[in-house]
């Protein structure tokens, strides 16, 4: 049917007609858009004025719940029927039914509480938020092993929760318990769980960590190895330390030559690149001085570690040093050779052992230089405490005082020579005590 416009009336019918259709959409477009503006602005007042215009949308609702729940001037129980009402409106959103079961639960009405959170989980079984809400919802009610086999099924579901999880379950049970029922058999998730324990300090889940994380059977990032091994040679434990090294080491995760493994005193020739971390040479930042490895020694082939410090250095230097794994009571011996290039300094340069892990505060050293020295052998001969597992050599050139010049120049280290000569004391000319 085709309506010719061909006469005024007609034209009129047509436009009255059209007029007529589109004033409901209009009236519904703008009670929305009167909604959408009371919904923005989001105090309870303004709430209830857009739920007047939308009474079905549940959303509002849930809304209106939280800011009356959560408000200083709020009220509980109305929030607990906004919440109710949202959850009748949409069963199907888990997070309505969170946020009345956390009401229930102020309220002390517990029972309800853990009803409205076990719907939430049926209505999104496979939602982590849900299971992290209702994990937390244990902890708080004490009861420990239900939220572990909740913690059990959101990290196997979504690992990356592990770096909240964890922290929680900690307060409950032992990191050991954690790595053999709760923490998925995953790399990321180990990597979350070893910053976990090193910022708690959980040293005493460590051994069972690293033997976890290689039963994984999966490789293992530099960056997992760094901390794990820095993180327990830090906190005393050196042949902990010094397995993950090797361990890392022989499977290929860190740049270590698993030959040179079986030495005391590991790329002593700085024939490495140096890793700066676990038992390779450590170089840290320093305002004064420059670090290089460069060709150039006592002997052709070989390679030295050269410090710059510059013209005005005025600051203590122990900024190149690396650690070695020791016996208590045994003797050792190092020898080295040392240059120095227009070195300034009353007290000079010199290789220093510290002992560490427990030690004694001994601190025996080789000769200073200082001027200018071509290559020349230098040697330390030193005994280990009854405690000791752990020593530090270190590069020191002490600061000047403020009426001395700035210590400026240039010191280089040749390849050392680590050595141990036995247990007990032995004959020979110790280093000097600094």
């Amino acid at each position: 049917m085709v309506l010719a416009l061909d006469t005024l009336p007609r034209k009129l019918t047509a436009l009255l007609l059209a007029l007529a259709a589109s004033v409901p959409l209009s009236v519904s477009l703008w009670s929305q858009y009167r909604a959408d503006v009371y919904s923005r602005e989001g105090s309870p007042e303004s709430l209830q004025q857009a739920i007047a215009l939308q009474p079905s949308n549940a959303e509002l609702h849930n809304r209106l719940g939280r800011v009356l729940l959560y408000s200083p001037s709020g009220d509980a129980t109305r929030a607990r029927t906004e919440f109710e009402r949202a959850a009748v409106l949409d069963p199907r959103n888990a997070s309505y039914l969170v946020d009345l079961a956390l009401a229930l639960e102020l309220a002390g009405d517990f029972e309800g509480a853990a009803r409205a959170i076990e719907r939430a989980r049926l209505a999104e079984p496979r939602t982590p938020s849900v299971l992290w809400h209702e994990t937390n919802f244990w902890l708080r009610r004490e009861q420990n092993d239900r939220a572990l086999g909740m913690a059990r099924d959101l990290l196997r579901m979504a690992p990356e929760y592990t770096a909240r999880v964890v922290p929680l379950l900690l307060r409950v049970t032992t990191g050991s318990a954690l790595l053999d029922d709760v923490v998925p058999q995953n790399v990321d998730a180990y990597g979350n769980v070893l910053e976990v324990f090193r910022r708690e300090d959980r040293l005493d889940s460590a051994e069972k960590f690293w033997k976890r994380e290689m039963e994984l059977g999966l490789p293992i990032p530099e960056g997992h190895v760094r901390m794990f091994v820095d993180w327990v040679l830090g906190r005393g434990q050196p042949e902990l330390a010094l397995r993950a090294w090797s361990d890392a080491a022989r499977n290929g995760w860190i740049a270590v030559d698993p030959e040179a493994l079986s030495q005391p005193f590991y790329n002593a020739d700085f024939r490495y690149a140096l890793l700066n971390f676990g038992f390779d040479w450590r170089v840290l930042p320093h305002p004064d001085a420059s670090v290089w490895v460069e060709s150039g020694g006592p002997r052709g082939g070989q390679q030295s570690l050269c410090v710059q410090f510059s013209q005005d250095a005025r600051e203590d230097y122990a900024g190149v040093y690396h650690f070695a794994l020791v016996q208590p009571t045994y003797h050792y011996e190092l020898r080295a050779a040392m240059r120095t290039d227009r070195l300034i300094s009353n007290t000079g340069a010199w290789l220093e052992v510290q002992e560490l892990a427990p030690g004694r505060g001994v601190t025996p050293s080789t000769e200073p230089l200082i001027g200018t020295n071509p290559w020349k052998e230098v040697s330390i001969q030193f005994e280990t405490g009854p405690e000791t597992k752990l020593v530090r050599l270190l590069l020191r050139r002490p600061a000047p005082t403020l009426k001395e010049q700035p210590s400026s120049g240039l010191v280089c280290v040749a390849p050392l020579e680590w050595k141990p000569l036995g247990p007990g004391r032995q004959t020979g000319v110790a280093g000097a005590q600094r």
